[in-house]
C-alpha cells in the first residue's frame, strides 16, 4: 500500500508540475504576441479596419449587402465588438480573436496528439507548445491579423474527431471551418479518401451542411437575398485575376497568361485529388490513425500547391498538421519543420516587404517534400513498405 500511495504522489507531483510548465509557457505565448499587436499590415489597413467601420457605421444594415471578401460569420465577429466593446480597438479586438484561436488551436492539436500518448501528457503538451510558439502562427494572428487560425483549429477538431471516430461532431467542425473560409476544402482529398475507403459515412458529410446554413440565417433574416448569400464564395473565387498571390507553388513559374493557365491548373488539381483517392481506394491498406495523420498533411499540402489563385499564407493549416504528423511518426518531423519555415517565409514579402528566398525556390523545396511525401504513400499503398498503423512503430513509413 505503501508503494502504491508512492507512485500516486509522484504521479501527483509529476502532473502539478506539468500543468505549471504549460501555465507558464502559455503566459509565454501572450508575451511573445504583444509587441506584434499594434503593426499595421496591409491587409488591416486596407480591408480588415475599413471593414470594421463600416458595420460600426451600418450596424446590421451592413449585412445586406457584400462588404467584404470573407463569408459572413467573420463579420458577425465583427458586428459583436461594434455592439459589446464598443471602446475598444478595432486593431485590438481583430488581432486578439485570432491569437485567442491560436490557444484553441493548439488545444485541439494536444487532443490529437494525446489520443495517441494516452498514458503520458509530456508529448501531447510539447506538440501543443510547438504549435503556439510556431513562428508562422504567431505571425500570421497577432502581426498579420489573419484569421488562419480559426478555420484552422475548426480543421484539427475534425481530425480530432475523425481520430476518435465521432464522425457526425467531425462535420460539423468541419461545417464551422468551411463557414469561416473557403479553404477548409484544403481538406476534401483527405475526406474524399475517407468515404471511398469506407472509413467514413458518406452521410455524416450532410451534417457540415446544415451548419453552413445556419451560420447565414442572420444576414437572410436582416434582408440579403439566400442567393447573394449562398454565392458569396462562388464570387470570391473570380476575385484577383492572378495564377500565384504570393503562394509557393508552379505558379511562380508561370506568372504570366492567367486565362490559359487557370482553367489548366483546376482541372489539372482536379485530377491530383482524384488520382490521390482512387489509389487509396484501390489499395487494401487500413485507414489507421498514423495513416490518418499522414493523409490529412499530404492533403493540406497537394491542394494549395497545385491550385492556382492561393495567397501566401495557404500552407498554414499543413504546417499545423505537419506538427501533428511529427509528434505522431517522428521519423516526419523534417515534414514539420520545412512547411513551417516555408509558411514563415513566405509571409515576410507581405509584411515586412523582404524575401529573404525568392517564392520560386520555396516552391522547389515543397515539389520536392510533396514528391517524398507521395513516393512514399505509393510505397505503403503496394505494401512494399509497412503501413502507418500501431503506436508501438511510429516511424514505420
Amino acid at each position: 500500500m505503501t508503494k502504491i500511495m508512492r507512485y500516486a504522489i509522484q504521479d501527483k507531483k509529476r502532473f502539478i508540475g506539468l500543468t505549471l510548465f504549460c501555465l507558464n509557457a502559455s503566459i509565454l505565448g501572450v508575451i511573445v504576441r504583444l509587441p506584434g499587436i499594434y503593426f499595421l499590415s496591409h491587409d488591416y489597413t486596407l480591408y480588415l479596419r475599413r471593414w470594421y467601420y463600416i458595420i460600426a457605421d451600418e450596424r446590421s444594415d451592413a449585412f445586406l449587402w457584400d462588404f467584404s471578401n470573407y463569408n459572413v460569420l467573420y463579420p458577425y465577429l465583427l458586428y459583436l465588438a461594434v455592439i459589446f466593446l464598443p471602446n475598444l480597438s478595432p486593431l485590438v479586438f481583430i488581432k486578439a480573436v485570432s491569437i485567442v484561436f491560436d490557444f484553441v488551436l493548439a488545444f485541439f492539436v494536444y487532443k490529437c496528439v494525446r489520443f495517441k500518448y494516452t498514458q503520458q501528457r509530456l508529448f501531447p503538451c510539447l506538440a501543443a507548445l510547438a504549435t503556439l510558439f510556431a513562428p508562422f502562427v504567431i505571425l500570421n494572428s497577432s502581426v498579420w491579423g489573419q484569421s488562419d487560425s480559426i478555420y484552422t483549429a475548426f480543421l484539427i477538431a475534425c481530425l480530432y474527431a475523425l481520430l476518435k471516430d465521432r464522425q457526425a461532431w467531425a462535420f460539423i467542425a468541419f461545417g464551422v471551418s468551411f463557414s469561416f473560409k473557403l479553404q477548409a476544402i484544403f481538406l476534401a482529398p483527405f475526406i474524399i479518401c475517407l468515404v471511398l475507403k469506407n472509413r467514413v459515412k458518406w452521410r455524416y458529410l450532410l451534417c457540415s451542411l446544415p451548419v453552413y446554413l445556419v451560420t447565414l440565417l442572420p444576414a437572410w433574416h436582416i434582408g440579403r437575398p439566400l442567393r447573394d448569400l449562398l454565392l458569396i464564395y462562388f464570387n470570391l473565387t473570380q476575385q484577383y485575376e492572378k495564377l500565384s498571390l504570393g503562394a509557393p507553388n508552379p505558379y511562380q513559374w508561370i506568372p504570366i497568361h492567367y486565362y490559359h493557365w487557370y482553367p489548366l491548373g483546376v482541372v489539372f488539381t482536379i485530377f491530383v485529388v482524384l488520382g490521390v483517392a482512387l489509389l487509396i481506394f484501390k489499395s487494401r491498406v487500413d485507414i489507421t490513425p498514423n495513416l490518418l495523420v499522414y493523409l490529412a498533411t499530404f492533403s493540406t499540402l497537394i491542394v494549395p500547391f497545385f491550385l492556382p489563385k492561393m495567397h501566401d499564407r495557404y500552407f498554414f493549416p499543413a504546417g499545423v498538421i505537419a506538427i501533428v504528423l511529427a509528434f505522431y511518426l517522428p521519423k516526419y518531423w523534417s515534414t514539420a519543420v520545412v512547411v513551417g519555415l516555408v509558411s514563415t517565409l513566405t509571409m515576410l514579402p507581405n509584411l515586412y516587404k523582404i524575401e529573404p528566398v525568392p517564392l520560386s525556390l520555396l516552391a522547389v523545396v515543397l515539389l520536392v517534400l510533396i514528391a517524398v511525401l507521395g513516393w512514399k504513400l505509393l510505397r505503403i499503398l503496394e505494401h512494399r513498405a509497412p503501413p502507418p498503423n500501431t503506436p508501438s512503430t511510429p516511424s514505420a513509413i
